[in-house]
């Protein structure tokens, strides 16, 4: 689904002020701490897409990367705004041209990243969160059933003239994925 790293900065200051006579609890990893990032995690200084960031917050979040790309000989296009976007309809298709290793290794670090409640790799409870999520919908008048355990767009959702509501989604995404269990 809509998918969209913060590194707890309170868990580093506090492991470096324990003085060596106090004996620290046991970690526990959980999505706020930094061992819980896998080693492919992205650097600090990403954007991180929030389970309420909107399409335009995200767009703008991607202009850096964009722009490094760009500058790459990756095709791109102005889109509404005069903002950037990746163009994937000449010879070259500017989505697969970003993600080749050459290119990640010169702009992957600009790329917004999903927070890690949105990051079905990292968050734990991810399943229940779609879940919980798609359940919103329903609830919100979306067309969503389960079918063979798996949400899928209904009947009506190809027939359905009403435009999606990007404020009911983004509700919707915001109170399931909050990163805690249930």
């Amino acid at each position: 689904m809509r998918t969209r790293l913060a590194l707890t900065l309170a868990t580093l200051l506090l492991a470096g002020c324990s003085s060596p006579a106090e004996q620290a609890p046991p970690e526990v990893a959980t999505l706020e701490s930094p061992g819980s990032a896998p080693p492919s995690a992205p650097s600090p200084a990403a954007p991180v897409i929030r389970p309420d960031s909107t399409a335009a917050e995200v767009i703008r979040m991607q202009q850096p990367w964009f722009r490094c790309l760009k500058e790459h000989d990756v095709p791109t296009r102005v889109v509404e705004g005069g903002l950037l976007d990746l163009d994937a309809s000449g010879t070259v298709n500017a989505r697969i041209r970003a993600a080749e290793p050459d290119m990640e290794k010169a702009c992957g670090g600009l790329r917004p990243v999903l927070a890690p409640e949105l990051d079905e790799d990292r968050n734990p409870y991810w399943a229940d969160d779609d879940e919980n999520y798609h359940e919103c919908l329903v609830e919100a008048g979306y067309d969503f059933v389960k079918k063979d355990g798996e949400w899928v767009p209904g009947p009506s959702w190809y027939t359905d003239s009403k435009p999606p509501n990007e404020s009911v989604e983004l509700a919707c995404q915001a109170k399931a994925f909050d990163g805690r269990k249930g």
